[in-house]
């Protein structure tokens, strides 16, 4: 209420940011006069800024960023952060309530501008703006190499980024710490004097400037006990038996390395030892595999603590030799001794620097059958591109499918004959034929097959001309792809007899692992094997 002789009064205590409907009207006596209407919106109040904007925990490729809210109320806060010198912006929405974000994917020793808004509905605060510049990457994969009782060298990875120094620290309790400053160019530095028996720390930084990189530590113990008694037992033309006694102290693991005929070092995997009883095993052993015959070895072990090696123990043995010291295919695999059937390497060509690891049926027909395709229970997944069936897949010991351009390096180099074996339940059947050849990836593995002989029909000479096809690659330019309609790769034509590489276990639209002549379209053939070997190939044991 208002005198009548005022035009204008001040409400007071309203809310910011509000519509409210407005009425007016004149009172004489008790008479209210008409009324007349209207709306005011309150201002509302600037939204503010962040305030007090910190980083912390600034590493490599990570920082925490850090802000403090403002009086007024904001329903979230956008972080945002690019490189200083240009680049593309991201950013992070986080809730009203938070006062912290991580980011994460920097890059190591590069300056960001960060930025902090307020946001409420659509609106965005004056940003909030600060300079961070993540840690340089550093040195990595420390390790103290050819530790003795005193003597240890302390060897890294370089950075991606050169360095100008490397500050070295070392330091143990009850031992003189050591710091010393090495050029950028070495990796590594040799410690002397050590006290026996005592565990160490050692960090190596990195100086690019004024900035020091992040560090690499290790710890290692002074006084440990190498391995010793190093023998290979049960030399093979292809494998050896390596024994060794363990020290009294038993390490945590072992790198085992040797040399190959190539004058190049190979290092096996470093073995790691089981958890459990701490005691020694006096008869610790590892096999080598894939060795040359007829070939001189010197064979290198280190014991290993943590990321601590002791000098190598070594020993020296010759591999025994072979008939055939490269065997081409499993033909001549079988002429170094028949066996069972097992895997094998073979060398294409012979070529000693050409190892292919293949299956060899030493049994069925005399043997010296090298497999190139098998399919038993449906584990491995046939349905794939072109690279994948030039380059094989699955398990030699399952399924799989060995290569088209290893099938095209065997069958270039020789004549060979190729057999299909088939089996449902107790039925089993093959089909032979006498002369098998694929042609290079330049003209789409075209298989060329001829002379058929057998029992389960001649599904496959009806593909003999074809080129392969896939389901991303289809030479031959049919209007519907076959290997996309009948689910498989193979050397369609239009589109097939035999299906080999269909879908396991599928009896719907000719999609199944089909063989025409023996079973029909409408049944998936359970094991299926194909395999090749010499045209002219005789069984050692006498039979053809």
């Amino acid at each position: 209420m208002v005198p009548g002789t005022r035009h204008s009064a001040v409400l007071r205590d309203l809310r910011s940011g509000t519509l409210y409907s407005l009425t007016l009207y004149g009172l004489r006596g008790p008479h209210k006069a008409d009324s007349i209407q209207g709306t005011a919106r309150t201002l509302s109040p600037v939204l503010e800024s962040p305030r007090d904007l910190q980083f912390s925990e600034i590493r490599e490729t990570s920082a925490k960023v850090n802000w403090m809210p403002p009086p007024s109320r904001a329903d979230s806060f956008k972080v945002s952060y690019q490189l200083a010198d240009g680049g593309e912006p991201q950013s992070v929405q986080v809730d009203g309530q938070a006062r912290t974000q991580k980011l994460q994917g920097l890059i190591p020793g590069a300056r960001y501008e960060v930025t902090v808004v307020s946001v409420r509905g659509f609106e965005e605060s004056e940003p909030l703006t600060g300079f961070l510049t993540t840690v340089p990457d550093g040195p990595t994969q420390l390790r103290a190499l050819n530790l003795t009782e005193g003597f240890a060298v302390l060897h890294w990875k370089p950075p991606q980024n050169p360095v100008d120094t490397y500050d070295v620290q070392v330091t143990a309790p009850g031992a003189p710490p050591l710091q010393a400053e090495t050029p950028g160019s070495v990796v590594d530095y040799p410690l002397h004097d050590l006290v026996l028996h005592t565990n160490y720390t050692a960090t190596v930084r990195g100086l690019r400037g004024p900035n020091l990189t992040s560090p690499a530590t290790i710890t290692f113990t002074t006084g440990l006990e190498a391995p010793r008694d190093l023998e290979a037992k049960e030399v093979t033309p292809r494998t050896a038996l390596l024994t060794w006694t363990e020290p009294q102290v038993r390490p945590t693991g072992y790198l085992l390395s040797f040399d190959t005929p190539g004058g190049q070092t190979q290092e096996v995997l470093p073995l790691a030892l089981p958890e459990g009883d701490p005691a020694p095993r006096r008869d610790h052993i590892s096999q080598l595999l894939g060795l040359f015959p007829s070939t001189p070895y010197n064979a290198r072990l280190q014991a290993m603590w943590g990321q601590s090696l002791l000098p190598p123990v070594s020993t020296s043995f010759t591999t025994g030799g072979l008939q055939i010291p490269f065997p081409r295919d499993c033909g001549e695999e079988m002429q170094n001794g028949a066996g069972a059937s097992r895997t094998s390497t073979i060398f294409l060509n012979g070529n000693r620097e050409r190892p292919l690891n293949v299956f060899c049926d030493m049994e069925t027909d005399g043997g010296g059958w090298l497999v190139f395709q098998r399919r038993m229970d449906g584990q491995t997944d046939f349905w794939r591109d072109w690279e994948d069936y030039a380059h094989g897949f699955g398990n030699i010991s399952g399924e799989f499918w060995l290569g088209n351009e290893a099938l095209h390096s065997l069958t270039q180099a020789g004549d060979y004959s190729m057999r299909v074996d088939l089996r449902a339940r107790d039925e089993a059947v093959f089909a032979q034929y006498d002369s098998f050849r694929v042609d290079s990836a330049a003209e789409y593995y075209r298989l060329h097959l001829e002379g058929y002989h057998g029992t389960a029909g001649d599904s496959m000479s009806y593909h003999s001309g074809s080129v392969f096809s896939a389901r991303d690659r289809d030479p031959n330019n049919l209007l519907i792809s076959c290997a996309v309609s009948y689910r498989g790769a193979w050397w369609y034509r239009n589109c097939h007899y035999a299906n080999l590489n269909g879908l396991y276990g599928s009896t719907v639209d000719h999609q199944g692992v089909s063989w025409y002549h023996w079973k029909g379209f409408e049944f998936s053939v359970p094991f299926t094997e194909m395999k090749l070997r010499p045209r002219n190939f005789r069984s050692p044991a006498g039979g053809g």
